[in-house]
């Protein structure tokens, strides 16, 4: 899955807000709960050396905030990673490279849409 793909469908499936957050880094694209304005999943295309990956290029790669003993569990697995400059108790980094299939993929995404749901106050 491309992050264009991605994109398109992150934002037919959950009505979800788009943005740049990151002025500095427009290649980095944050979609948030209309609801609670909490970001639930952030993508970006990165140098493979920037996450200590061998080879030279770059990867596509999806943040989600998920349960700190998932999170935990799935770093131990291929295709899955700390998060990438997010709090890395709750945040995971997956790769988009084919490594994890898609239906986990989305299912991962539903899990942190769903968290953001509770999040407590509301980002202004």
């Amino acid at each position: 899955m491309t992050l264009e793909e991605f994109g398109k469908e992150i934002l037919a499936r959950y009505d979800a807000e788009h943005d740049h957050t990151f002025e500095g880094d427009p290649s980095v694209n944050v979609y948030k709960r209309p609801d609670t304005k909490k970001w639930f999943a952030v993508t970006k295309n990165i140098g493979r050396r920037y996450l200590g990956l061998e080879g030279s290029g770059r990867i596509d790669i999806l943040n989600v905030k998920l349960g700190s003993r998932l999170a935990a569990s799935l770093r131990k697995q291929e295709g899955f990673m700390p998060g990438w400059r997010m709090d890395q108790d709750r945040w995971v980094t997956i790769l988009l490279d084919g490594t994890v299939p898609d239906e986990e993929i989305w299912s991962y995404v539903d899990m942190s849409y769903e968290i953001a749901s509770k999040a407590k106050g509301r980002r202004k």
